[in-house]
């Protein structure tokens, strides 16, 4: 079911919000992509207590899909550089760190930016920002954050596996979660900007080899202060290998 809901709502897009994805439109695309027939009486009471329920878990769903795969695209644009990093000394180490960022705010951008989904990500929320019901009980809001519970889980093992590669920790009083939600915020907000072409990019800093030229993002720069603000090198850690 919540298959069918997320192919109605690619091919038609948001709208106003969810009205269109109806139990109706939502059984015809499964049966016709399945096979399966499925009532009324089958999901109401048993899966979702109405359309609205069902509604929300689509578009929390869809949100979540569409940060998952930004996620991976992040992953594979730092891959090649975490390869060849130097942590020999403090300084490469924080030379790595602020490359890291720069890398990932890139590719969080690029796909931000190039992405259909993300449009609809960013009408979710809005939906959800709307709504008169309440954050505490809203059905919108509690599947976002049902779907966002394991992406911060996520987020956060990537950030404590980048804090152990790079021998660093976090500064008391903050902790490897309190980064993480800033990092995400600073991510959507900046995504949205860069959609408007609102000034993110084109910031030349000579951070490369040399002191090279290199070019960053409003985001990566963000990313990188926020990294030095939470997080210390570890005085007694040691690389298990230094490449």
């Amino acid at each position: 079911m919540l298959a069918g809901g997320l192919e109605v709502l690619r091919q038609e897009g948001l709208g106003t919000g969810a009205e269109h994805l109806t139990f109706k439109r939502v059984f015809e695309q499964v049966a016709a992509t399945t096979g399966v027939r499925v009532t009324n009486a089958s999901v109401i009471g048993r899966i979702w207590r109405n359309q609205a329920e069902f509604q929300s878990a689509v578009l929390a769903a869809m949100a979540s899909e569409e940060v998952t795969d930004q996620e991976r695209i992040v992953m594979v644009a730092t891959a090649e550089y975490v390869a060849t990093v130097d942590r020999s000394t403090v300084g490469s180490r924080r030379a790595a760190l602020h490359e890291i960022m720069r890398i990932a705010a890139e590719a969080n951008l690029n796909t931000g930016t190039t992405s259909k989904g993300w449009a609809t990500v960013l009408g979710v929320w809005a939906l959800a920002s709307g709504s008169q019901g309440s954050p505490a009980t809203d059905p919108i809001y509690e599947s976002l954050r049902a779907s966002y519970t394991a992406i911060e889980e996520r987020g956060i093992a990537a950030t404590e596996a980048l804090l152990a590669f790079l021998g660093m920790r976090p500064r008391p009083p903050f902790d490897t979660r309190q980064f993480t939600t800033a990092c995400t915020a600073l991510v959507e907000g900046c995504v949205l900007r860069d959609r408007a072409d609102a000034g993110i990019r084109g910031i030349e800093l000579g951070t490369g080899p040399g002191g090279s030229m290199q070019e960053w993002t409003v985001l990566g720069v963000g990313m990188e202060a926020l990294a030095e603000h939470f997080f210390e090198f570890d005085p007694d850690w040691t690389p298990d290998r230094v490449p």
